[in-house]
Order: structure tokens, then C-alpha cells, then sequence
């Protein structure tokens, strides 16, 4: 019995037809001439009632699928770089997700106007071979790695001396005008959406420590720095009498941490039967300690400041 070629019934998800342009098999025609991208044999195209449409190889040939799409990918992006600068297609552009954990957010990019070239397995001056690599006019200025099952690796990363981003294959295919970046070493970017909620942050606790500032005119206080301290005004829990607690960076949670200098006067450290000894806010008129734990569960304006990064000012004194 003659054993069956492994690769002949690999589905092949684009083509190149007679003028080497890429074919997709929805629209690929019966009496087409196609070749595989990645080995250069005869295709036919196959269409049935239970599979969606694809191309295949003849027996007796066939590559791998890694290979088909990298290559197929490797030459969309050219050809759609090359449409555009001809202005035959429009502008692909770059988009990169937030780099920030949960965020949704990202940008979106155009391929620089000033790329005037583009070509796919380029050797470049550090020896790394760049899949596809954009010019501005004779040096190259940018470099694409296409991604199917190998991404790019720290090592050739930091070799790599020009921007560049990764891209996966079979993405690059279904969109090729939309690049995703699933990584990257362009320059950074501020996310609109992280600075949108910075901002609305940043107000609310503006807020939190403009009624604070009116608390210390009242009881004639002054606010500490801020960085590093946080001014939040409260209501002391044994004589009512109006206060102010502060939030800072190592502080809260019964922390031991000595606070940043000037500490203020009413934050102490003090022994307690519940929390031990640490740093705590305490009432200027009775002196009890306002409970770290407390202060976070019923002060919804130290709730707001006391996960704030180090470093952040949020009112101008």
C-alpha cells in the first residue's frame, strides 16, 4: 500500500495566481493557474457543501502551513505597501494595544508618510534577516516580523537596531490593511484611554483635597507637601471634632514604614490593641487614632487617594 504524502491534505488559505498576486478561495476561479506561497507547487481549489472553501496541493506535494502563511503574509504586506505608495490602496496602519495589564485601550498609527520603499527578507547591518523591512529612501527605517507560530525572541529583539514590531500572519491576511502589533520596540505612547481615566482620577482627588484645604483654614492648619502626602478631611470618630488624616506612599495597612519627611504633627506612631504598633493619623483635639482600617472603609475620600502612585501631585499649592 502506498503511503500517503503527509502534507497533501493540508489546507492552504491563499494562493498566487498567474501574475503574483495573492488569492483568497472564495474568490479564486475553476479554470485559475495557482501556486502555494510557500513551495512554488500547482494548487487546485476546492469547494464543498460541509467545508468552506480552500486551496490544496496535487498528490504528491505540499509544504507546511507555517511556512504557506508566513510567506503569503510576508507578501500581502508588500503588495499593500506598495498599492499605497503608488496610490493604488490606501495607508496600512499600526495598531498597538495598551501596554498596561486589562486596559482596552491602545493607538492606532499610520505607516509614516515619509517611508518611500519596502522589501521582504532583508539581511541587515546587525545579521539579523528582517521579514519585512520599510525604507526611507535608501536605509531602511523599520522592520516587520510576521509571527505564525515563533514569535520574536529577547535575543534578536535587542539586536534588532531599528524600530520594529510583530505581527501575526493569518491577521495580517484577514486585514491587511490593520496592523496589530502584539509586540513591539517602537517608541512608547501615552494611552488615550489610561489618560482619560488619569485625568477623571486626578479631578476627583483635586476635589478631595480642595475641601481638605478648607478644613485647614478652618482649624488653621497647613497642608503638607503633595508628593508626597495626600490631605483628606475627616471627622474624628471619638469628639466629632473636624480633622484632617493623610494617605502616602508606604503608609496605611498598620504600616511600620517610616513616613517621608516632614511627617505631620498628627501622624504618629502609636500602639494598638487591634492593629500593634505603626504610623497612624490621630485627632489633633482627643488624640485618638483614626484606624487605618476604618478610615479606608468609611472615608470615601481617603479610599479615593490612598491607592494613588507615588510621585502624583494633584493639587497646585
Amino acid at each position: 500500500m502506498k503511503k500517503r504524502n503527509p502534507h497533501s491534505t493540508v489546507a492552504v488559505p491563499v494562493a498566487v495566481d498567474e501574475v503574483g498576486a495573492l488569492v483568497l478561495p472564495d474568490d479564486a476561479k475553476v479554470a485559475g493557474s495557482y501556486r502555494c506561497p510557500g513551495c512554488g507547487s500547482e494548487l487546485v481549489i476546492r469547494r464543498g457543501k460541509l467545508r468552506r472553501a480552500h486551496f490544496a496541493h496535487r498528490r504528491g506535494g505540499g509544504c507546511s502551513t507555517e511556512s504557506t502563511l508566513h510567506r503569503a503574509a510576508k507578501r500581502r504586506i508588500v503588495q499593500v505597501v506598495e498599492a499605497w505608495l503608488r496610490s493604488d490602496g490606501p495607508r496600512p496602519c499600526i495598531s498597538r494595544p495598551c501596554p498596561t495589564f486589562s486596559c482596552e485601550g491602545g493607538v492606532v498609527q499610520d505607516v509614516p508618510a515619509d517611508v518611500t520603499g519596502v522589501a521582504e527578507e532583508v539581511r541587515l547591518a546587525d545579521g539579523t534577516i528582517g521579514d519585512v523591512v520599510l525604507y526611507r529612501g535608501d536605509a531602511p527605517c523599520a522592520v516587520m516580523e510576521v509571527f505564525v507560530t515563533h514569535s520574536v525572541g529577547g535575543e534578536k529583539a535587542a539586536r534588532l537596531g531599528l524600530p520594529w514590531f510583530e505581527v501575526e500572519a493569518k491577521a495580517v491576511l484577514d486585514r491587511p490593511y490593520w496592523w496589530v502589533a502584539v509586540q513591539d520596540g517602537l517608541e512608547s505612547f501615552r494611552c488615550p484611554a489610561c489618560v482619560r481615566r488619569a485625568d477623571a482620577r486626578f479631578a476627583e482627588v483635586r476635589e478631595v483635597e480642595a475641601r481638605a484645604q478648607v478644613v485647614a483654614e478652618r482649624v488653621d492648619s497647613r497642608l503638607p507637601p503633595s508628593p508626597p502626602y495626600f490631605s483628606v478631611a475627616h471627622e474624628c470618630w471619638r469628639c466629632g471634632s473636624d480633622m484632617l488624616v493623610y494617605s502616602w506612599p508606604g503608609g496605611g495597612e498598620h504600616s511600620v514604614r517610616r513616613p517621608p519627611d516632614p511627617i505631620p504633627a498628627t501622624v504618629q506612631h502609636r500602639v494598638t490593641d487591634g492593629g500593634g504598633n505603626y504610623w497612624a493619623n490621630c485627632c489633633p483635639t482627643c488624640s485618638a487614632v483614626q484606624g487605618d482600617y476604618y478610615l479606608a472603609r468609611d472615608n470615601a475620600d481617603y479610599a479615593k487617594v490612598r491607592e494613588l502612585p507615588a510621585g502624583v501631585s494633584c493639587l497646585a499649592r
